[in-house]
Formats: structure tokens, sequence, C-alpha cells
């Protein structure tokens, strides 16, 4: 059968899909019933995740318009959450007068809070214009922050739903929230490129971080120490003091999450690695294959790692095993020069190229 050009597929179901998205999607179909991480199956896309410190389970939020508490032993949902009309991107617990809050930021523009004990909201927040893509909680102040595509964050009195504060400075969407140990200071990372830190009481702009070419996608606070992650296929740590990154991780990918265990910072990435670099060094010690789709979000729990991602899965890993250095394993990708290729702004929208492609797979179906 003569082909229909290089680039595109002859089957009758893939058209209009390219050799590079076939092969991708031949790829994922290899690896969708591999056990590597002890796979919990969940009915959506997983977007965000938070572990409390207490008991055996934790929250997530899916594509599927849900938010869960899972039992992260059994892998068994212990709750679901339901309310929002949109994919769940960001969540945060809230702690009063002896009861457990989730809260909720999603696509749908909205933020909602839950009793932990029930699965209906009790209260919404409205007044962002566009998603709600991240969101923090100071716990000091019962204040809560939130993030948009809309290219602002806005403060709430979690007492009383009173809206309090718009920070305004970034030039595209607020993709993720931090505090510093004492809650002194707000950062913010944003699509825009940069980092902002702000006086969260009065939402005046402090400090402005700039090294990163492009998106970033997560934030971390350690000490005097920031970290990033970024679509320009790295993670740098910043010292506080200076203002300025000392020490930058190159990966092949887009570089969606990363958490910090010990001398170790761990990142998962767009093209489904899990990847473990030992800080002092710089040096990748292992890298961990199991997901077959992007990693977005993860978190610490004791001595384990949880991990989710787009191909509808958590996935857990001994801190133990996986910070173990693998003999054989190559290293090559810190000293290849990587050329990323930059999200494009699409005329007239607030999305970028690359947020505006993650829209339309958070929303495709997920039976696909």
């Amino acid at each position: 059968m003569d082909s229909f050009g290089p680039q595109i597929g002859n089957s009758a179901d893939s058209f209009f899909q390219t050799d590079a998205e076939l092969t991708i999607r031949e790829r994922r179909a290899a690896k969708q019933n591999n056990k590597a991480g002890d796979p919990i199956t969940c009915t959506s896309k997983v977007l965000c995740m938070i572990l409390p410190n207490k008991y055996d389970y934790g929250y997530i939020g899916e594509s599927g318009f849900i938010a869960k508490k899972i039992n992260l032993l059994t892998g068994k949902s212990a709750k679901i959450y339901k309310g929002h009309i949109g994919p769940i991107t960001c969540i945060g617990l809230w702690y009063n007068d002896g009861e457990e809050y989730l809260i909720t930021g999603s696509w749908d523009k909205t933020i909602k809070k839950f009793n932990t004990k029930n699965s209906e909201p009790i209260h919404t927040f409205i007044s962002h214009t566009d998603f709600v893509k991240s969101l923090i909680i100071s716990h000091i102040h019962n204040i809560l922050f939130s993030g948009s595509s809309d290219k602002t964050i806005k403060s709430w009195n979690l007492l009383t739903g009173e809206s309090l504060k718009v920070f305004r400075g970034h030039t595209r969407g607020i993709e993720d929230l931090a505090f510093d140990e004492g809650e002194n200071f707000l950062y913010s990372a944003s699509s825009d490129s940069f980092v902002m830190k702000w006086n969260p009481l009065t939402a005046e702009c402090l400090q402005v971080f700039k090294e990163h070419l492009t998106s970033i996608y997560c934030l971390k606070i350690i000490d005097e120490e920031m970290w990033t992650a970024s679509a320009d296929t790295t993670v740098k740590r910043w010292d506080l003091s200076t203002g300025k990154p000392d020490t930058t991780f190159k990966h092949p990918d887009f570089v969606k999450c990363i958490s910090l265990f010990g001398p170790y910072v761990i990142t998962g990435s767009r093209d489904e690695i899990i990847r473990v670099y030992d800080i002092g060094s710089e040096k990748l010690i292992n890298t961990i294959e199991g997901h077959f789709d992007e990693i977005g979000c993860m978190g610490i729990k004791g001595t384990t790692l949880y991990t989710g991602s787009l191909d509808c899965t958590i996935r857990k890993w001994s801190l133990h095993d996986i910070t173990k250095e693998t003999k054989d394993k190559k290293t090559e990708i810190q000293k290849t020069k990587i050329e990323p290729v930059l999200p494009k702004e699409i005329p007239g929208s607030l999305l970028t190229e690359e947020e505006e492609k993650e829209l339309a797979e958070l929303m495709e179906s997920d039976d696909e």
C-alpha cells in the first residue's frame, strides 16, 4: 500500500497523526501494562497530589473533574469530591477547629472548599477570569493564595471567604506558588519564565528572578535555597541571598515536578522518566521508568516517593532503592548541550502553544 507521506500514519485510525506521534503511542501502549512502582489506577489523569504527614492516605486532583482521598496502602478511594466542571489542577489542605478541609482549584476558573468528611463543597471562591493553576495556604494567617492563567494571584480569607488582595506583575499564567519556612514571603512561578517574590499581606513585589528561558512549572523553597523546574529542560537551584542560580541540572525534555530528599533532587519529566541527582556532585545517579505518560506531580511520605501521571496512575518508589547509584548508568545527558523548544504564544490568547496543547490533552477522552 502506498504511503500518504513520510510524516503521516497510514492506518484508518491514525490518518492525522505524524510518525513521531504514532511512535510515542506505540511505545506507551507497550509500557501500559507494566507494574513498576506498584501502580494505583485512577479513573482519569492525575494532575496534582498532596500527602498529609499523618495517616496512610493522600489526596489527588484528576482531569475527570474530581478530587479523591486515597488509601495509599490499599490503593482504594476513601472519598470522592465533586462539584467542579473542569480538570482539578491544584489542591491544598487547611485545618481549623479540629476539622480538615480540602481546597481545590480547577480549569473551570473556581476554587472550592470541602470538609474532607463530605463529598460536596461548602464554599466556592469565584473571581479569576481564567484557569486556576496553583494554590497555597498560609496556616499562620488562614489565607488562601491562588494563581491563574489570568496572570494574577489572589488572596482569600479562609474563615470568611472574603477576597483580600490581587497580585499583579506576571505577564503569563501562574504555574506554582511557594512560601519560605516562616511564611514571610510568597514566591510565584510563571509561564512568563520569571519567579517573583512578594509580601503576602500587601501584594507588593519585592524581587524578580530571571534566568529561565520559558515556563516554570514547579517551585520549592528550602531554607535559603529556591528550586525551579522549567520547560527549558532544566532544574535550577538558586541562592536566595544572591538571587542567582548556582546549579543547573539539564534534562532532555520539559521538567514538570521536583522533590528533595536529603542530598538528592528527584525530578519528573514530560518524557515519563524519574531522575535522581546527587546535589553535591551534580551527578545523575539513577533513572526510573514505569509511567507511560507525562509525570506531572510527586511527593514524599516517609521513605516513599509517590508520583502521579497523565497515564492515570500513582506509583510508589522506595527512596532507599532509587537513591542507590546504578553502576552502568550513563550520564551523557549532563554533558550534552540541549537546545530547548520554547513554547510559542497563541495570538489573541492568554495561553502559550504548550498550554493550549496541555488543555487539549486534559480534555480528551481518558479511554483512548
